[in-house]
């Protein structure tokens, strides 16, 4: 009786023992996870291990990358919370130095972040590529390579001067909106390849500033470096005006005469009317102009 009672007693001992270890192996686990928990937010949060340290920054043209960077490193200073640094690669709020960078750089069109594990950060810059200014009677516009219009009040005085661009006023004076693209994609395309295209079959050097009376209207005025005026018209065409031009100068206007012109109009195909300062408007037909056909292999060069 007496052994059964001991044997009893001595596996009660050994559950009360089991359950023990059981609650004290518990708690070493909990006591181990919140030890790791703890270690984990302090390394992530707290330590210098995800800390940005890195900072790569591509496709720079007109922008200087240490006024990037600059900006850059200005929005990754201070502390959440007056605890936490912003600076950690996990924390990093991407669209803020997005937002930062175009609100400091009206060049900036688009930004790109990647994190970079543990402390880098690669981040890509698309510039604007300014092509023309566009003015109406109150205000000018910047148009990028796709014809869409920024105000030019978001770029500085040394962009634009340094850009070098045409300068397109319509004297109509209407109101430009940068909802939609405020030149058709060929007018446009014209007035850009036209200073060139000039001087290339003619040697005439043609000024900045460019006249429409309409924008819907496809003309240009514009003015050379001699002080006399050539209009144009893109309905009649790049190539064909080109040899109307220089079919009236080879034949009709000497070379010392050029000087004394007022204008050359080519606004209508296979007529150039022409008129010298204190002279009379002159008519040349130019209808025996034949434009050379473009070989398909020189189009897709194009």
């Amino acid at each position: 009786m007496i052994k059964i009672i001991n044997h009893k007693k001595s596996r009660n001992n050994l559950e009360i023992a089991r359950k023990r270890r059981k609650i004290s192996s518990r708690w070493a686990f909990y006591f181990t996870a919140v030890i790791f928990l703890v270690a984990i937010v302090f390394a992530l949060f707290f330590s210098d291990f995800l800390s940005i340290t890195s900072i790569k920054i591509s496709g720079l043209d007109k922008l200087e990358e240490k006024s990037i960077r600059n900006t850059i490193e200005e929005k990754l200073k201070g502390k959440y919370f007056k605890m936490v640094n912003k600076n950690s690669l996990i924390l990093l709020q991407k669209a803020e130095i997005e937002k930062a960078l175009q609100d400091n750089f009206k060049r900036v069109e688009n930004v790109w972040i990647k994190k970079v594990f543990p402390n880098g950060l690669r981040i890509t810059v698309k510039e604007r590529v300014l092509t023309m200014l566009i003015c109406d009677s109150l205000k000018c516009y910047v148009l990028n390579e796709r014809g869409e219009a920024y105000g030019s009040d978001n770029f500085s005085a040394e962009d634009l001067e340094g850009e070098n661009l045409v300068v397109l006023s319509d004297v109509t004076g209407a109101r430009i909106s940068t909802e939609n693209n405020p030149l058709e994609d060929d007018f446009r395309k014209f007035i850009l390849k036209l200073a060139s295209n000039v001087e290339d079959e003619t040697g005439i050097v043609l000024k900045k500033q460019y006249e429409t009376p309409s924008r819907m209207s496809g003309d240009l005025k514009v003015e050379t470096e001699d002080g006399w005026k050539i209009y144009f018209s893109e309905n009649v065409g790049m190539e064909k005006e080109m040899l109307m031009l220089r079919t009236v100068l080879g034949h009709k206007i000497e070379k010392e005469r050029q000087k004394d012109l007022e204008y050359i109009d080519l606004r209508i195909a296979n007529k150039v009317f022409y008129k010298f300062k204190e002279g009379t408007e002159r008519m040349a037909e130019t209808e025996n102009i034949i434009v050379p056909e473009v070989k398909k292999e020189d189009k897709k060069k194009k």
